[in-house]
């Protein structure tokens, strides 16, 4: 490379190539330039020192296990996350770092070390060269108390190569370590325990906007999304002061703000975790292992009937001033053009979990929303009659999964939209509509993910959707979501036109193989739940 023979250039055209080659160097453009010769830099200077990356064969630069915050360990746990420190020499980052702290690990996925030093992030892009390219940062799932970034699912090549841009993965605290409300505490030292998960997202979002330029990313171009408690992450940051300007579009799959807790709710699961783990203040729970914690969190998550509603974002006064959902309604997120929706039989996941789930007379499903009967618009039997009006020989497990799916997903997502919409035209809503292969899962909870990041073939897949997944639809959801990301407008090559969301045509894009334009999709059904907000109030809707 810029090898050229002395015989043909003069001292004078040699300096000028020689200025050349160093301004080019000094731009950052050489740092992909010497691949061919076999000297290829992976390495970026960030505000803590330098951090070598690795490449991948579709010549992606890939970097795992950032820190992005001191460890919150010691006395920095149930504490706010801290700026990372400077470090000596080169951080190797080609290892993703520790999995937060959670009961059973990530199951099948991996069997990755687990510890409360698990404030990371994961970065794949296309280029080290001051391109500038769009952002977007995974938050994932998992009821929070589960999930990590370094799951299989959410490998961000396809995003970078598909997309040419940068895609980030965020690890946070979890179940005890980071929604345990300790707000009640002496002094107030702790007022922001309960809400330690958002603060570390918010804290990951800071470091995309101070070092994302260095991998090659726009800081002002950035998209947050997130899937059931990622994506009801997402839509509290939309609703949270401290959040403000730290990204500037948002996509949320499956998951809105109706279980955001109280802090009655939360200080008496709090007073409960304390009880199990035979302690009686901060101080105790702060000398306990990480092991010992999460063994209390363990016990309290047995005698629940539904673990996914124990922890999660509080109402505070201070890092959530107010329900997410009230802000959201009043312009708090009016900037921010907004992609979400549900997937048509949500619910129906859980029947994996609990044997015969679809088969218990309806009464005894609707046990897994304990909040229902406030809930309801008038007495259970006329809400599962108007549904049944319009469904033909479903049996009551079929009515009771479409109840639950709209109670608890679908409804809260069609509350933020109206919310959202009333004060950002770019407001855009989907319904997911293609089933799974495998037994009655329909287009269940968090199907739509490996055609989202369109990794049909990562571990664990085919356990969800069956063989022979569409890889049609995977382009055409991956694409949908890069549009958004580059524009704030999801409409792409691959689908029919889509109208932004208003509330009197309640325009919905079907995403399936054929997609569709719909208006008001299962419009009666919607219709039945008029009146009741889904705004945060738990345990009641």
């Amino acid at each position: 490379m810029f090898r050229v023979s002395s015989r043909f250039i003069t001292a004078e055209v040699s300096r000028l190539l020689l200025l050349v080659i160093l301004s080019l160097a000094l731009s950052g453009a050489l740092l992909v330039g010497y691949a061919g010769c076999g000297t290829e830099n992976t390495t970026v200077e960030i505000a803590q020192g330098s951090v070598k990356g690795t490449v991948s064969d579709a010549d992606l630069y890939i970097f795992k296990g950032i820190p992005y915050a001191e460890p919150p360990v010691g006395d920095l746990r149930f504490m706010p996350p801290q700026p990372p420190q400077p470090w000596e020499g080169t951080l190797e980052a080609d290892e993703f770092g520790p999995i937060a702290m959670q009961v059973g690990g990530e199951g099948e996925f991996t069997d990755a070390p687990m510890s409360e030093d698990c404030l990371t992030l994961n970065v794949w892009t296309p280029g080290l060269d001051g391109a500038s390219r769009p952002v977007m940062v995974w938050i994932h799932g998992g009821g929070w108390i589960g999930g990590s970034s370094r799951d299989p699912w959410y490998d961000g090549a396809s995003f970078a190569e598909r997309g040419d841009l940068v895609l980030v993965t965020i690890n946070y605290r979890l179940g005890a370590f980071g929604w345990s409300y300790l707000g009640d505490a002496e002094n107030g030292e702790f007022s922001e325990s309960g809400n330690l998960g958002l603060l570390d997202q918010v804290a990951a979002l800071e470091w995309v906007r101070d070092n994302i330029d260095a991998f090659g990313g726009d800081p002002d171009n950035v998209t947050i999304f997130g899937e059931s408690a990622g994506s009801m992450s997402v839509c509290s940051l939309l609703g949270m002061p401290a959040a403000k300007g730290l990204f500037e579009r948002a996509i949320a799959e499956s998951g809105a703000l109706n279980t955001i807790r109280s802090t009655e709710y939360a200080a008496g699961i709090t007073a409960e975790l304390m009880d199990k783990a035979g302690m009686t203040d901060v101080d105790g729970l702060q000398s306990l292992s990480a092991d010992e914690l999460l063994a209390a969190q363990e016990d309290l998550m047995e005698d629940a009937f539904m673990s996914d509603t124990l922890f999660g974002p509080v109402i505070d006064g201070a890092v959530l001033p107010e329900p997410p959902l009230h802000a959201i309604a009043k312009g708090s997120a009016a900037g921010i053009p907004l992609l979400t929706g549900t997937n048509l039989d949500e619910v129906r996941l859980w029947s994996q979990f609990i044997p015969g789930l679809l088969d218990y007379p309806i009464e005894v499903d609707l046990k897994a929303m304990p909040w229902l009967a406030e809930a309801l618009p008038g007495p259970l039997d006329d809400v599962v009659a108007s549904y049944e009006s319009r469904r033909p020989g479903a049996t009551d497990g079929d009515i009771a999964m479409a109840i639950g799916t709209d109670v608890i997903f679908r409804m809260p997502q069609i509350r933020l939209v109206e919310a959202q919409s009333a004060n950002q035209p770019d407001t855009w809503m989907y319904l997911f509509t293609w089933p799974s292969h495998v037994g009655d899962l329909g287009a269940c909870h968090a199907i739509e993910l490996p055609f989202v990041f369109n990794n049909l073939g990562a571990q664990g897949v085919s356990d969800l959707l069956g063989e022979d997944p569409p890889q049609d639809l995977a382009e055409l959801m991956q694409d949908t979501w890069i549009a958004f990301a580059r524009s704030g407008d999801p409409n792409n090559d691959s689908i029919p036109e889509w109208p932004a969301y208003e509330t009197e045509s309640r325009a919905t894009m079907e995403l399936n193989v054929s997609p569709a334009m719909i208006e008001d999709p299962y419009g009666e059904d919607r219709m039945v739940w008029d009146g009741i907000p889904f705004d945060s109030v738990v345990p009641s809707l």
